[in-house]
């Protein structure tokens, strides 16, 4: 079957926002594609920081579908029938009575021509965006009275390698075919024809779209850095979570803990690691609290990390200052 690829391309979404946004996408773009008759199958969606991607098959076109739907009693109170017509958008020359052997009821036949995918989705996208659910959305210039977790930049929307035309703008936006790399090592726009493509010149552009993927190169990097340095890292599965969407391009970097702050106490540290800065923790392999921690960075430094490590080090001696004082 042909297959439909879409990529909301944002400014960074909230880590705690991606996951839930990306599936309440899934959900309603496959909910409004099945209600006009075009069935999305294997429907599968990544997030990252910047993009929400939604890839799946269908049918070139929908069946024509005959049905029939039963409304209210003839002798039903008029609000009842006055419901039934508004509903279906019908006038009462339409309903034909019947009767069912348990009373008289009104009955419409209702006739829906097949269509074509492209038509079914350039009309469901734009009403899905207008009212996927977020935590805290936001308005921007040019967007009107569309809101989104954060400004939407680019809609790209293909079906089987065609750009998809909505039946109405987003935020003023128009589908297009076009995607962008990562925001530092590879800004260049570029078209895309499918979605093995899309995948194929977004890694060649730094960026790794899928979340497990992301979420399984910080695990493994971290444990790494600190493995090389004969130490252990502090497991941490929540912040695991949390860092994979923060960074397109992970860069695992191990930091040097300044050793006057290694007298407070393991929890300190770590909490202030982790909640101001994201930092994972290590220990030494007999599990004494070592003074290094591991950065997941979003590039690797033209220097090899270096300045980004000297960067987050002088931070964090700020951010240990600040535990100091109140420990004391």
């Amino acid at each position: 079957m042909p297959e439909l690829l879409i990529e909301l391309f944002c400014e960074e979404i909230p880590a705690r926002m991606q996951a839930r946004g990306a599936d309440d996408f899934l959900r309603l773009m496959t909910q409004a594609s099945a209600a006009e008759g075009l069935v999305l199958d294997n429907a599968v969606a990544h997030h990252g920081p910047r993009r929400i991607t939604l890839v799946a098959q269908a049918p070139r076109a929908t069946e024509a579908v005959r049905e029939e739907r039963r409304g209210p009693r003839v002798d039903a109170p008029a609000k009842a029938l006055e419901g039934f017509l508004a509903a279906n958008a019908v006038a009462p020359e339409a309903l034909e009575r019947r009767d069912t052997g348990k009373g008289v009821y009104y009955f419409l036949n209702l006739e829906r021509p097949g269509r074509a995918a492209d038509a079914v989705i350039g009309a469901a996208l734009p009403a899905v965006l207008r009212k996927l659910p977020w935590p805290k959305s936001m308005r921007w210039g040019g967007a009107g009275d569309f809101t989104f977790a954060r400004p939407l930049r680019r809609i790209l929307c293909l079906f089987d390698g065609q750009v998809v035309p909505l039946a109405e703008p987003v935020a003023g936006l128009v589908a297009t075919d076009i995607t962008s790399g990562h925001r530092f090592l590879a800004p260049a726009s570029f078209r895309v024809a499918h979605f093995a493509d899309y995948m194929r010149r977004l890694r060649e552009a730094c960026v790794v779209v899928d979340a497990a993927e992301r979420r399984r190169l910080i695990a493994d990097g971290a444990r790494a850095c600190a493995k090389d340095a004969g130490l252990v890292l502090v497991e941490d599965e929540g912040l695991i979570d949390e860092v994979s969407g923060l960074v397109e391009f992970p860069c695992p970097l191990l930091g040097r803990i300044d050793g006057s702050f290694m007298d407070l106490p393991a929890e300190v540290l770590r909490t202030s690691m982790r909640v101001n800065q994201r930092y994972f923790a290590t220990t030494y392999p007999d599990g004494r609290p070592a003074p290094y921690f591991v950065v997941i960075a979003n590039i690797p430094g033209s220097d090899g990390g270096t300045a980004i490590i000297a960067g987050n080090e002088r931070v964090l001696r700020a951010r240990f200052s600040d535990a100091r004082f109140f420990w004391d």
